[in-house]
């Protein structure tokens, strides 16, 4: 018999991506659109990828099977 593994969730998979030294970067939401009303701090804020809080490593990691 087959041994059972988990799904690589793949929405979060395309997502996010692990460097190679394990930590997870990925894009911070709402920056595409409607960003008039927005300061421009905080659009520039948007504009680099974010670092995954090291409290949320493993649960991530065990959803993309990493």
């Amino acid at each position: 018999m087959a041994k059972k593994t988990q799904k690589t969730h793949k929405g979060l998979s395309k997502v996010i991506k692990v460097r190679k030294g394990g930590s997870v970067k990925y894009q911070p939401a709402n920056k595409l659109h409607q960003t008039t009303n927005r300061s421009n701090a905080s659009r520039r804020r948007r504009h680099h990828e974010s670092e995954l809080h090291s409290s949320d490593l493993k649960r991530i990691k065990t959803i993309i099977n990493k």
